[in-house]
């Protein structure tokens, strides 16, 4: 297909006040120092807080950050605005232990998540210009999929309600290396094997990385381009977000790069930053807080592609069952204190970010860490109290949180007589790997690759545990139900890990 870029894109429609603004932070000076520039930075802010100056509000962000970082550790960047006037940006901690950078408002964090939100407007322009319909089945532009029916389509990757399986648990059953790299192509031919789906399209909402990452590839196969250039041409140089880009090459120098932290080993902190996973779409975005405030200035006043982005961006998704969804286009729709948010939290590899905007306000918090013991949804939501402390309702109302998961009853678990009968290989096309059911000091356990034996648990007949198996989200819960055939003799097996859910094994 031939695709052009039509002509009514415009260029350098930011507005001045962000622009200017963030530019001008100096990134040199001494971290509890630097200070929002010059441009119309707020010099009281009655709107936010009737009885305070801006000061004010800024000391108490200030304090907020510091009880949570330490000034030698890794940390955080904030911004906050009202429409295109940056009302607050600063830097906590160090974005590289190494060499002892501090963070600044200019810092340039991987944001996780937050990029579907990119993603998703990526496919909207697509949809506006006429290359494709948010209802096409996806194998219009991905045959290599099955064909299942319902079909899936593009909305249902938008909402999350494709029912298609997690690509990182599943490349992490597999037994592949957690650093190792990966291209959209990989996570196409991964999902060409799998014979079922976790539900049928459209029956229920399950996030879904993959789902994220089959929308990029989409992206790139209609536009003739890499997803990074399409967003580079017709979001991040049209707003004016000169430090933003999506991580697509792993030899890049970035400038201002901040580095991704866990707690752990000997110096309290270790790098867990994954350099070479650089495929985006579900994430790998990298990202300042300045450019994240200008482009929700966009999205809030219809600056991106006219109102029609807007509404598509922010229309909620609705299930088959006709149940509305609390997420749009790649953006969690909710409210807080009476007021509604659209936005999303990310977390990756080292890193941990939250943006959200509350449209009536017409106000944003960016909140950026390059640590994974922080939450900067918390932060966040702070930074809001402050700002918009006579617009909320009462304060005990119940702060957005992330969904819990059901607690599950008590299992019971057991070693089973017989367990010789388990012992063998089992092969899954659906993974394309080999699992190796071993007995050791009379413990049922199962090898990955070049993973350690991991022990099985049994709960039922024919059924094992494992709570320690690979994963990419971090430990996960595994599920094994052996079959038997004739003669009562194992024939197989199926697993079910989180997002994965009954992958088929064949005994050897």
């Amino acid at each position: 297909m031939t695709y052009s870029v039509p002509s009514r894109v415009r260029r350098g429609h930011a507005t001045e006040t962000l622009r200017d603004h963030m530019d001008g932070v100096a990134t040199s000076l001494p971290i509890q120092r630097i200070r929002s520039a010059t441009l119309t930075v707020i010099v009281a802010v009655t709107a936010a807080c009737s009885s305070t100056n801006s000061t004010t509000v800024e000391q108490h962000v200030d304090r907020l950050f510091e009880a949570h970082i330490s000034t030698n550790a890794p940390g955080c960047a904030v911004g906050a605005s009202r429409g295109d006037n940056v009302l607050y940006s600063n830097g906590y901690g160090i974005a590289n232990l190494d060499y002892t950078l501090p963070i600044t408002a200019n810092t340039v964090f991987d944001v996780g998540s937050v990029t579907k939100q990119f993603t998703a407007a990526s496919v909207v322009l697509l949809s506006l210009d006429g290359a494709l319909s948010l209802d096409d089945n996806v194998r219009l532009h991905l045959p290599e999929l099955p064909d299942h029916e319902p079909p899936i389509t593009i909305r249902h990757l938008l909402h999350h309600t494709s029912g298609i399986r997690d690509y990182l648990n599943l490349m992490a059953l597999s037994g592949r290396e957690f650093y190792a790299p990966i291209r959209h192509q990989d996570i196409v031919e991964l999902l060409a094997r799998q014979h079922a789906l976790n539900s049928m399209p459209g029956e229920r909402y399950s996030y879904s990385n993959t789902g994220y990452m089959l929308l990029a590839t989409i992206v790139e196969r209609v536009s003739g381009q890499s997803y990074g250039t399409f967003a580079r041409e017709r979001i991040f140089e049209p707003l004016d977000m000169t430090q933003s880009f999506l991580y697509e090459d792993a030899e890049r120098i970035v400038s201002n790069r901040g580095t991704g932290y866990a707690p752990g080993g000997d110096q309290g902190y270790r790098v867990v930053h994954n350099y070479s996973f650089a495929t985006a779409g579900d994430g790998q975005l990298y990202t300042t807080v300045g450019d994240l405030l200008r482009w929700s200035h966009a999205l809030l006043s219809n600056q991106v592609a006219g109102p029609d982005f807007g509404r598509l961006m922010l229309t909620r998704g609705t299930l088959d069952s006709g149940a509305p969804l609390d997420y749009g286009a790649g953006l969690a729709l909710g409210a807080y204190r009476g007021l509604l948010t659209n936005g999303h939290g990310g977390s990756t590899w080292g890193f941990r970010a939250h943006l959200v905007r509350f449209p009536e306000a017409d106000f944003t918090v960016a909140v950026l860490c390059n640590r994974e013991d922080v939450n900067p949804r918390a932060l966040a939501y702070d930074v809001a109290d402050l700002y918009l402390d006579d617009r909320l309702g009462a304060a005990d109302e119940t702060r957005p949180t992330r969904r819990s998961r059901s607690d599950r009853p008590p299992e019971r678990l057991s070693i089973p007589d017989e367990i010789d009968d388990y012992v063998g290989d089992f092969y899954s096309v659906e993974l394309d790997a080999t699992y190796h059911v071993l007995i050791d000091s009379g413990a049922l356990q199962v090898r990955i690759g070049h993973w350690p034996a991991l022990d099985l648990l049994g709960t039922a007949d024919d059924t094992f545990i494992s709570t320690d198996f690979p994963a990419w989200t971090g430990p996960r819960r595994v599920e094994l139900t052996f079959s038997r055939g004739q003669g009562h003799t194992v024939t197989g097996l199926t697993l079910s890990a989180g997002q994965a859910r009954n992958i088929r094994f064949v005994r050897q």
